[in-house]
């Protein structure tokens, strides 16, 4: 895992939105692509913020706020956790664990949006990760004993 870095991981191409969209296109959007966050960027795809469903839950259905007159730059996440392509997955972890951010975007030269590094994107290499740790002892019971 240490040799991974957050290009081999991320997903390309994040679905995006701009910070003068309304909440609701945002919600529509999610629900639409089955994605839990949009990265907000500028007409220069340059990451300005981050918005979730959790976002949107909180700072407006929560609130009893009208997700048609806010807009997205009301209530996105800035500013943004960014790792450039080269950062490896441990510190990619390690930042995610600290700030306790979910999605990371992945941005090249300029602040350009390459991709995103979510929770989910970490748990798949954890089968792997488990498969090449020897397990010593025998005190453990297999999932099949349970």
């Amino acid at each position: 895992m240490s040799s991974l870095t957050a290009s081999d991981i991320m997903v390309p191409n994040p679905v995006t939105i701009e910070p003068s969209a309304s909440v609701e296109e945002a919600a529509k959007i999610m629900a639409a692509r089955d994605v839990s966050s949009l990265v907000v960027i500028d007409r220069e795809r340059r990451v300005v913020g981050i918005v979730t469903a959790r976002d949107i839950v909180d700072k407006v259905v929560a609130r009893g706020l009208n997700p048609r007159e806010l807009k997205v730059s009301d209530i996105m996440a800035k500013p943004v956790t960014i790792v450039e392509p080269n950062t490896p997955i441990k510190d990619v972890v390690l930042l995610m664990s600290s700030t306790g951010h979910r999605h990371i975007p992945v941005v090249g030269e300029g602040g350009i949006l390459m991709g995103i590094v979510s929770e989910f994107d970490i748990l798949k290499l954890v089968p792997d990760l488990l498969e090449s740790v020897e397990v010593g002892g025998g005190g453990g019971r297999r999932a099949e004993e349970v």
